[in-house]
């Protein structure tokens, strides 16, 4: 099986062969998070009474938007004065985060289904639901090794990661790409998971993977291989106001900054195909 790839605790373990098992792991470590999350946000309230900067909203969103999002809430703070603070993770854990009651004001999420779910459950204003961009799968390399040439040499390395398809929409992006690409039955075994699409970026970085099928966002400015969109179903980006952050301002704001020409300018430069 897979190898899965815990990053916060440095370790790389194999996961169990019982997909029972490996769910009651994912539901476990979903659970945590949840609990890690909600004091986080609790301690950065209390702090914020104690005079440290507080944060007019709170958006939780995919980690492959980390590096495009600083720069939107630099430009949401500049145009309406709103300080937005962020939760990045990967889509799936951060919608089961929401739908337990963490206070998030924006969910961002790589799967449109996933946006769906959180209005469904009652926890999102549909109203402001927005496919806003689509994402790209490339492909890195660590220090030292060579960039494949063609999508078709992806199986010549002996340690590939992706995001976790359990929970990670690019996970299951790059995965459909290896299926499509007939390679994925000779690599699954060898594949490591990362629990987001950023962890695999770091996790290739720290040279603990030869290559990685992330985010074209997240390595724009490094040397990368573009995959087909072909390969995979569309990467779509969606944001929704949630049931908590109907009546926030700054989250308003926020969502208005990166629906702007001047925020549709910024995704355009890390990569993401946005609406005319």
């Amino acid at each position: 099986m897979a190898q899965l790839v815990e990053h916060h605790l440095a370790k790389v373990r194999v996961a169990g062969s019982n997909p029972v098992v490996r769910s009651i792991r994912v539901v476990l470590r979903a659970a945590l998070s949840c609990r890690l999350v909600l004091a986080s946000i609790l301690v950065a309230s209390v702090g914020a009474c104690a005079g440290e900067p507080r944060y007019d909203a709170v958006v939780a969103a995919a980690s492959d938007t980390r590096d495009a999002f600083a720069e939107v809430a630099a430009l949401a703070d500049a145009e309406f004065d709103v300080k937005v603070g962020f939760v990045f993770g990967s889509s799936g854990l951060l919608r089961e985060q929401l739908l337990a009651g963490a206070p998030y004001d924006v969910y961002v999420s790589a799967n449109g289904a996933f946006v769906d779910e959180v209005v469904a459950a009652g926890f999102g204003d549909l109203a402001t639901r927005d496919a806003f961009a689509m994402g790209r799968l490339a492909v890195i390399s660590a220090d030292g090794v060579e960039l494949p040439g063609a999508a078709s040499e992806l199986a010549d390395y002996s340690r590939v990661v992706i995001a976790n398809p359990a929970h990670a929409p690019y996970g299951v992006a790059a995965r459909e790409a290896l299926l499509a690409l007939g390679l994925y039955d000779q690599m699954e075994d060898g594949l490591v998971l990362a629990d987001n699409v950023a962890d695999a970026v770091r996790i290739v970085q720290a040279g603990e993977a030869d290559i990685g099928i992330v985010a074209l966002s997240l390595v724009i400015d490094d040397p990368h291989l573009l995959l087909e969109e072909s390969l995979h179903q569309p990467i779509r980006q969606t944001l929704v106001i949630t049931a908590r952050g109907s009546d926030n301002p700054a989250a308003r704001a926020f969502v208005a900054a990166l629906q702007s020409a001047e925020g549709r300018a910024i995704l355009l430069r890390y990569g993401f195909t946005v609406k005319s």
